[in-house]
């Protein structure tokens, strides 16, 4: 068992056939018995890029507006939701101070910092904190957040 903090490059693979899929699909196998955690940015970055994923490969709007139900279903299911706060914004903005990043990615990341932290403190789970990895399919970002301590994992490496 691990917990894996999902950015929005990474969710998508999960309702789309490109590289990485595979990958991601195992993660939500409930017998891995994984805790699958994403940012509460996900909810429009995912409806955004699943919107923009249909026109370019002309989708039907049929099977767009599908995957979007099947992603807000699997956000009530699957997916732990970290609520973005006060506290949450000024952490990505000071991570923008100190790396190179989008408004975002800072927030993804800072919502990834925070889970790791809130996660490593409830001992029940008896994790270590290399067992919490952040997953995207940004490289800049996953440099980001290996710079800030992270275990990071590309889905773009496995087929």
């Amino acid at each position: 068992m691990a917990v894996y903090f999902l950015d929005s490059s990474a969710i998508v693979k999960h309702y789309f056939q490109e590289q990485g899929h595979n990958w991601i699909q195992a993660l939500h196998n409930p017998a891995q018995g994984h805790r699958l955690y994403i940012s509460q940015v996900a909810l429009v970055e995912v409806v955004a890029s699943t919107c923009r994923k249909a026109h370019e490969q002309n989708i039907p709007v049929e099977k767009r507006d599908m995957t979007i139900k099947n992603f807000r279903r699997d956000v009530q299911a699957i997916y732990r939701v970290r609520l973005v706060d006060d506290a949450l914004y000024i952490m990505a903005g000071n991570l923008c101070r100190s790396h190179r990043l989008r408004s975002y990615d800072a927030v993804q990341l800072a919502c990834a910092i925070t889970v790791r932290k809130e996660v490593l403190e409830v001992q029940p789970f008896g994790i270590e904190p290399s067992q919490f990895i952040f997953v995207s399919a940004d490289h800049r970002l996953l440099d980001i957040a290996l710079a800030e301590g992270l275990s990071v994992e590309n889905p773009n490496s496995y087929s």
